[in-house]
């Protein structure tokens, strides 16, 4: 009886497909435990904070709180959709930032799952097998699924609402529609503008088959995120004006629409090192050089693959595709100062970067001649997924701040818990740096060095100032506590490491500063 070799090779590829996204998934798990690390600890500790701010006074949604306006604490950043499920795991299993790490990862594998389903409605199922893969590979996919943050608590949603959209455009679906609006609503309250990064990929689905009722039901789920974004903004920007007017603190500001804060200036997009530096992640935090070149063969195109079928012509996937990245270069221009300081903005880029290799792949794939039983385009891909899973090493991730965690113990000790304290080290970054007062689990304000005056802190006392904390280090000689402020001293603490002293915490009382004096508003 002859053997059918297609029928017998599926289960195989099938399964090997399989053993390759669960490899893929499997990088992440040795990082879901241990202490914060960089890039990015700063959003990290917002976002620990909030989920234990939950876990402690309470699943108050609206008015979620920092750890860095002493104690008003209360301050809207994004909608706090993935801390509110951490703190609830914490309730269930105990404290821990692996739960938080967790929710990150559910929601990664949720953004890759949705990028490899447009890669496959666009362009067959191999597509959306190498898409998936390619997503789950590329280094700030890695990255940024296996720690405490919550951008894949929005882009999952951003791929989501494109995916349904596109169906319901395409299927004349109501259903469809529906679970877009589900995704666009929740990617529209977490972070709302990353919505338009699928802008004119969009727009050129629309614009192929147009027709009236086609365009109403792949419209609705923008429709219903650009409703939820404004009503949530204008909720933002009503608690985030309650902040007390600090503007005697160094850089304060209001959290209130600050666009000019996240748009940066045109001295900024003219700075070439801005762009070198956008354009090295690009290269190699996302697509990678391996990438890069398999992005380009997709131009190469591989005979009987075209995209979706429309009418007498096919969707061609490779400019849908090119059109999603063109829209991420134009989001990059708009948000230009964002992200230039944050590789984290740069997370769009994912899936359009994936749905490039997945396409140019594919074409290696059909196009490559094999190598015996072996297909050459496979060979490459596989050099592309191990290249990707390297990379993360040699970018410098998962660097741990030993000086901060260490010190945060020591200050935990001497600063009694539910006191406010002025926080500062080597390269405190006021009025937003929850570093150095998150790892000591205390409240306060952070304050460089140099910025710290008497007149400021009598200023902070009637707002419940009660104590000053310095950090210095042998490595950053120059940062010394205010002579002033010797009189007040209560402690000299040092900061050891693996049996070694890294930095000293000086502790002060701030109110053996103005015994005798008064200290209030001015």
């Amino acid at each position: 009886m002859p053997v059918n070799v297609t029928s017998a090779r599926r289960p195989n590829e099938t399964l090997a497909w399989w053993l390759v996204i669960l490899a893929l998934v499997a990088l992440r798990v040795p990082h879901l435990r241990g202490p914060i690390v960089d890039p990015q600890a700063w959003r990290q500790c917002d976002t620990l904070h909030t989920s234990l701010d939950f876990y402690r006074r309470g699943f108050d949604i609206l008015h979620p709180a920092v750890c860095w306006l002493g104690a008003h604490r209360t301050l809207v950043l994004n909608f706090p959709l993935s801390e509110t499920m951490s703190a609830a795991l914490y309730r269930l299993f105990g404290v821990d930032p692996m739960w938080d790490r967790l929710v990150s990862l559910l929601f990664g594998v949720v953004a890759a799952v949705y990028a490899g389903r447009i890669g496959g409605f666009l362009a067959g199922p191999r597509v959306g097998r190498l898409t998936l893969a390619a997503y789950l590979a590329l280094p700030l996919s890695q990255y940024f699924s296996r720690v405490p943050h919550i951008e894949f608590s929005v882009i999952a949603f951003v791929n989501g609402t494109f995916y349904h959209a596109m169906r319901a455009h395409e299927e004349r679906s109501w259903r469809q529609s529906f679970y877009g609006v589900l995704c666009g609503v929740l990617g529209g309250l977490v972070k709302g503008p990353y919505l338009a990064t699928t802008g004119l990929p969009l727009l050129a689905l629309l614009a192929h088959r147009p027709s009236p009722g086609r365009f109403i039901r792949a419209a609705v789920p923008y429709l219903a995120a650009v409703t939820a974004f404004m009503i949530w903004r204008e909720h933002v920007d009503k608690v985030n004006a309650t902040v007390p007017d600090w503007y005697f603190l160094p850089d304060f500001y209001k959290e209130v629409n600050p666009l000019w804060r996240y748009m940066g200036t045109m001295q900024e997009r003219l700075t070439l090192s801005n762009w070198i530096k956008i354009a090295h992640r690009l290269v190699y935090e996302l697509s990678t050089p391996i990438g890069c070149v398999l992005s380009l063969l997709m131009f190469w195109r591989a005979p009987g693959r075209p995209g979706v079928e429309q009418g007498r012509t096919p969707l061609d996937a490779r400019w849908i595709a090119v059109l999603w990245y063109l829209n991420g270069i134009a989001y990059v221009l708009f948000f230009f100062r964002l992200n230039a300081m944050h590789n984290y903005y740069q997370m769009p880029f994912i899936a359009p970067c994936a749905l490039l290799v997945g396409l140019g792949a594919d074409v290696a794939w059909t196009r490559m001649a094999s190598i015996g039983p072996v297909r050459t385009g496979a060979v490459v891909f596989a050099a592309f997924l191990l290249m990707a899973a390297w990379l993360p090493i040699r970018l410098g991730y998962d660097r741990v701040d030993w000086l901060r965690i260490e010190a945060g113990k020591q200050i935990a000790t001497a600063v009694p818990a539910g006191q406010l304290v002025v926080t500062s080290d080597f390269n405190t970054l006021p009025p937003t740096d929850p570093r150095l007062l998150f790892r000591a689990d205390r409240e306060g304000w952070p304050m460089r060095y140099n910025e710290i005056t008497r007149d400021r802190l009598a200023k902070l006392v009637p707002w419940g100032l009660k104590w000053v904390v310095v950090l210095t280090d042998p490595q950053h000689p120059e940062i010394w506590p205010p002579a002033f402020l010797e009189p007040a001293r209560t402690a000299t603490l040092p900061v050891v490491h693996d049996g070694r002293t890294i930095g000293t915490v000086h502790v002060f009382e701030v109110s053996r500063l103005f015994a005798g004096t008064p200290a209030g508003r001015s």
